[in-house]
């Protein structure tokens, strides 16, 4: 008993004593946490890769096994299930980067043309508006210190060439970094049972007390992120095409890149409704500032529509968290990493949610 109680001792003295070199030497430490997550970024990238194209393999080896029922045939499920899940996610790539590049580039043309038209709509348009009017007209250009902007376009070429070098060294780590993730994204998948089973063993030899709470945790955690996943991809493929085919009935331009950007940002909880119907609206507004006005009307029924029919049926309650937590995990998200934050911030709060619920009603159970 008195061993026990010293080991413990020494590992509370070993832990603040950890802790204190830590706090005391928090520069050397930070540093060395931002040099560790520099170094496994493309290993992080390629765990949330294997992990979405998870989801597409798990569907695609459970079709191969009613297709395919013998021992010969089964050894090449996952090999199945890996090409079929990468190809559709190519061809997905392929086909929203057909819709939108070539109506992006005309969009770029006709703003190009005509950004004489544009900016005059844009000040007519701010002239009719007492407030626009009034910020507009305290703009003084006068202030602007044009000496300064002068030298910073005319850096010369020693600035450009570094530029020149800073953004191709950008795109040969970018490419090298999506390389080491894709690669490593199928390595996983390979070994996905091997690892699941690993991470077992050493839960159940180092944690054999909390192993079965451990089990649990994951598994919610899991399943709250597949789920979302899965129904907000339904939804925004559902909302996405709606809006084409809405657009191409009221004859309205870009109707393919539009939808595609409204798809999007239904995956983006809250705000990414505002975002798509946002970045619609200027679009448009370059062309006709009546369009422009029915297609705001026309997207604010459409995502109406989402809200009560379509996002309840396709999405359920299979994430199960309440409105004021969703705003609450948005907020939180978006201050902490923006989009991504927003996006991954929701299912974690779902989780969470539902393992608090249920150790509030077991605590109350109990007494």
């Amino acid at each position: 008993m008195k061993v026990k109680i010293q080991k413990n001792h020494l590992s509370l003295v070993i832990v603040l004593f950890v802790l204190y070199l830590a706090i005391r030497y928090w520069p050397t430490v930070a540093k060395l946490i931002h040099s560790i997550t520099r170094a496994s970024m493309p290993l992080l990238i390629g765990c949330i890769v294997a992990y979405i194209v998870n989801l597409l393999l798990n569907q695609y080896e459970h079709l191969y096994s009613k297709i395919f029922k013998t021992k010969k045939a089964q050894k090449y499920c996952r090999l199945f299930g890996i090409i079929f899940a990468y190809i559709t996610i190519i061809l997905i790539l392929i086909i929203v980067s057909s819709l939108v590049i070539p109506e992006l580039v005309s969009c770029i043309k006709l703003l190009v043309t005509n950004h004489g038209q544009v900016i005059n709509r844009f000040i007519k348009a701010i002239e009719h508006n007492k407030d626009l009017s009034t910020l507009w007209n305290s703009f003084d250009l006068e202030k602007i210190k044009w000496n300064q902007v002068g030298k910073y376009l005319t850096v010369g070429f020693g600035g450009t060439f570094k530029a020149v070098v800073s953004t191709a060294s950008s795109v040969v780590s970018a490419f090298t970094t999506a390389l080491i993730a894709l690669f490593f994204s199928i390595y996983l998948l390979i070994y996905k049972e091997m690892l699941v089973r690993q991470i077992k063993h050493l839960i159940n030899a180092y944690l054999p007390k909390l192993s079965s709470h451990i089990f649990y945790v994951i598994k919610v955690i899991n399943d709250s992120y597949s789920n979302y996943i899965i129904g907000q991809c339904k939804d925004a493929a559902i909302l996405g095409i709606c809006c084409f085919i809405g657009m191409s009935i009221l004859r309205m331009p870009y109707a393919s890149m539009i939808g595609v950007v409204t798809a999007i940002g239904a995956l983006i909880p809250i705000v990414g409704a505002i975002l798509g119907a946002s970045i619609g609206v200027i679009i448009i507004f370059a062309i006709s500032p009546i369009q422009a006005g029915f297609f705001l009307i026309f997207i604010v029924v459409l995502q109406q529509f989402d809200n009560r029919v379509t996002y309840p049926l396709v999405v359920g309650k299979s994430i199960g968290l309440p409105s004021v937590w969703v705003f609450t995990a948005v907020i939180i998200g978006g201050g902490i990493y923006g989009i991504l934050g927003m996006m991954f911030t929701v299912p974690l709060f779902a989780a969470i949610y539902k393992i608090i619920g249920r150790d509030t009603r077991n605590r109350l159970a109990a007494e």
